[in-house]
Formats: C-alpha cells, structure tokens, sequence
C-alpha cells in the first residue's frame, strides 16, 4: 500500500538517529533524565490484566515489550512493514501475539465489542478522519473497555512560541509536510474527541522531563498527551462494514 511505503521512508531515514523522533536534536542529551511515552503507558496500565488487546500503530513492538505482562492476548496493527519487520524474534514467535500490517484510515478488521484494551501511541495525528478512529476504536472495545491514547500536545508553550515565530511545529525530523502528520491536538480538543465517542476518561498524564510538575498546568507545560479513557457500559452497534 502506497501511505504503508511513505512510512517506510520515514522509518528507513530516521534509523538509528534517535533525535529524528523529536522537535529538536538538541533534546537528545535529556532524554535519559525523561519519561518516555512507553513508560507512562506501561505505568498506567500495570497492576491490571487485559484478556484481549489491540495496539493501532504497534510500531517495533516496544509497548508490547514493556507492559506484556499487563497482555494475556494482544494483537498489534501498523501500516509500515518496515515496522512490523523491525519487531524481535522473540515477540514474534510468541504464541499469544499477532502481529498484522492493516491501513487504519480503514474500518477495522474485527468484530464489535473483541477487545477489552486499545492502545494508540502516536498515530492519531496520521489518519485521515481521527473521529472515525476514536470511533472504530469504541466499537471494538467491550462494554467497560479501556482505550489508552496518545499524541503530541500543540499548545505546549515552545511550539506556541513557533508558532508567533511564523514556523509550524513538525513534531519530528521525518521526511515529508510536517513529517506526515495530518492533525494536531490539545488537551481539551482531544478530551472532547474521547468523550463524543463514549468514553469516561479516568486519568490523563504526559511525558518527558518532570512529568508531574507539567501536569500542574498540562495544555501548556506538557509536549504530549496520554489518556486513559472506560468505554460506557453500552456497547456500540455494528458499523455496516462489520455487521
């Protein structure tokens, strides 16, 4: 598919330069002083079991092999088979892992209420229509689901800054307009996205350095957005495509 193979580039081009992944190189010399959106996620769901579990966007695995023992079953979807190819031998030939290469601008490949965890890190702001996503990921979600969603915060107060300056904020250094990102978010935005698709959310976090003093004033100190969301106990109805 020719948007899986635009990935690939970005993935091929940044490898190996871990400061491709961040607003500037010069963030590089903090990232071992910052929480990484992986840990927040892991945190947030450890102590809990998730029977079945969906990963939009599961990259190189890396939430699968940090929270796995928060997975019984787990089912991951990227559109980059460069990705998918990425992942380690040993995730890969676990028995409770499947991992599938699938276009999520697309219905998902699955019937209602399959999942009782959807995880989402950093694919949101690449797909076309990020209601009918939120969406798509309610109706696979089980009655009292858990939906953990992530994505860049554009309020965060340097891109503010670029902003006044004139640029707009790439959020990378990946290949392509704004390194392919279709949709940016803020805190009270992506709430609002969340909770029209039926979801109560439960808790909110961001990462990166002093996680917990950013949360003090999240839409201007935070670079990105976690949120950890309960579908409500009614479960959706089919979509056509999946009825």
């Amino acid at each position: 598919m020719e948007k899986g193979r635009f990935f690939d580039r970005q993935y091929e081009a940044m490898a190996g330069e871990e400061a491709g992944a961040l607003d500037h190189p010069l963030y590089r010399y903090l990232l071992p002083y910052a929480a990484t959106r992986v840990g927040v996620a892991t945190a947030l769901l450890a102590g809990r079991l998730f029977q079945d579990v969906l990963d939009l966007g599961c990259g190189q695995g890396q939430l699968l092999a940090s929270a796995s023992a928060s997975f019984a079953r787990y089912t991951g979807l990227d559109i980059s088979e460069y990705q998918l190819a990425a992942v380690p031998e040993d995730l890969r030939a676990r028995t409770d892992v499947t991992l599938r290469q699938a276009d999520l601008d697309a219905p998902l490949p699955f019937g209602a209420a399959a999942f009782d965890l959807c995880v989402s890190l950093s694919t949101i702001e690449y797909v076309r229509d990020p209601m009918a996503f939120v969406g798509e990921a309610a109706r696979v979600l089980r009655p009292g689901g858990t939906l953990l969603l992530h994505t860049m915060n554009l309020a965060f107060l340097p891109r503010r800054v670029q902003l006044l300056v004139g640029r707009l904020p790439t959020f990378n250094a990946a290949v392509g307009w704004q390194g392919g990102v279709l949709h940016q978010f803020t805190f009270p935005t992506l709430r609002r996205l969340v909770s029209d698709a039926g979801f109560e959310i439960e808790q909110e976090r961001c990462a990166g350095l002093v996680p917990r003093l950013r949360m003090w004033w999240p839409n201007a100190l935070a670079s990105d957005i976690l949120l950890l969301a309960r579908r409500s106990g009614v479960s959706p109805a089919p979509s056509p495509a999946h009825a």
